[in-house]
């Protein structure tokens, strides 16, 4: 399928692309519903955690590490191979992506905990950390890693729902199809690795919610 009014190669076709394409469109998309979790649950939020503007920012922040993401795979035509930037190559996009997302992680953090001096630290050095490990090629993975795992601990001491360290499974699945995709060439696990790779804020989302309404995980 050519998109050629854009000039853009699509090397995926029908039923396929229309997957891969949505899956990348709701990674795009479900930030979002961090700026409607502050708004609806202003109060609850404002009276428990320690600033919930912080989770708008880290909704734009995650929302352009998406977009990132989107423009590598455009850059590799949408057929990922071992080779392409968005799979195990180097890429401006590619890069840009983790370190959006890791600030994004970040300012879930600042949000949950900002007043606290060592959250601050963790967050300062992830969104440093990342761009210069992606450069060298090193631990790629450690800085969203670390921040995801803080925000985990910090929803849990918070919320009292450890319905939020479910979040912490998605990266191994995310890595399963992931590794499947590059052993195989089945395009069709792309879509599956970016929606697994792009669900765990609804953990996050439900943690919040159940808070409020008391009725928290046992």
């Amino acid at each position: 399928m050519n998109a050629s009014n854009a000039g853009i190669e699509i090397e995926i076709r029908g039923a396929e692309a229309v997957w891969v394409l949505g899956a990348h469109l709701y990674a795009t998309l479900v930030p979002l519903v961090l700026c409607l979790v502050a708004d609806h649950h202003r109060e609850f939020l404002e009276a428990t955690v320690h600033d919930p503007w912080w989770l708008m920012v880290a909704a734009a922040l995650l929302c352009l590490g998406s977009a990132f993401e989107v423009g590598q795979n455009t850059v590799d035509h949408w057929y990922l191979t071992p080779e392409t930037g968005s799979a195990n190559g180097t890429g401006v996009c590619d890069g840009l992506f983790y370190t959006f997302v890791t600030a994004g992680q970040a300012a879930i953090l600042l949000a949950l905990a900002g007043d606290r001096g060592w959250v601050v630290f963790v967050a300062a050095l992830s969104v440093i950390a990342a761009p210069l490990l992606y450069l060298r090629q090193r631990a790629i993975f450690l800085p969203m890693g670390l921040t995801g795992l803080c925000g985990a601990w910090l929803a849990f001491e918070l919320f009292g729902d450890p319905i939020v360290w479910l979040q912490l499974l998605l990266p191994a699945v995310t890595m399963y199809f992931f590794g499947l995709l590059l052993a195989t060439g089945a395009q069709i696990l792309h879509g599956l690795t970016t929606a697994a790779a792009s669900s765990g804020l609804w953990f996050l989302v439900l943690a919040i919610h159940q808070a409020e309404a008391g009725t928290p995980l046992g």
